[in-house]
């Protein structure tokens, strides 16, 4: 894949190729930057879900 080693910038750089030959709402769609932006959202909830809990 990419050489970036956080998922917010191997988001962020999907969405920006994709975007560039469609519309933003298409490139948000595909399979691949879904679970980019899947795998954000859950390291996200888990720290704050272990915040709440310290």
């Amino acid at each position: 894949m990419d050489s970036y080693t956080k998922d917010i910038h191997r988001y962020a750089f999907a969405m920006f190729k994709a975007a560039r030959s469609m519309p933003a709402d298409l490139a948000e769609k595909l399979d691949h930057i879904k679970q980019l932006r899947f795998n954000v959202q859950l390291q996200v909830l888990r720290k704050r879900i272990n915040r709440r809990i310290t």
